[in-house]
């Protein structure tokens, strides 16, 4: 099954949300906070939290940067 074009952009958006939100809480949290008991609760809260910021962000965010750069390439822009 192939993903149709128009998710492209909200895919990506929730990857690399996933990615981005989990890796930085972590380092954050760990980093500002150590590794407490509650570290795990505290992480995922923060994780999820973070989350949900950063996706509506890069649905935004995204569409706009690949279009930048499709063009800086010479490419035709979607």
């Amino acid at each position: 099954m192939a993903l149709p074009p128009k998710l492209i952009g909200p895919s990506i958006s929730l990857i690399t949300g996933l990615i981005t939100s989990t890796s930085m809480s972590f380092v954050g949290l760990a980093l500002n906070y150590g590794f407490q008991p509650d570290f795990a609760v505290r992480w995922l809260k923060a994780a999820a939290t973070s989350y949900v910021v950063i996706v509506p962000m890069l649905m935004i965010i995204v569409p706009r940067i690949q279009r930048f750069v499709m063009r800086q390439a010479g490419l035709p822009a979607r």
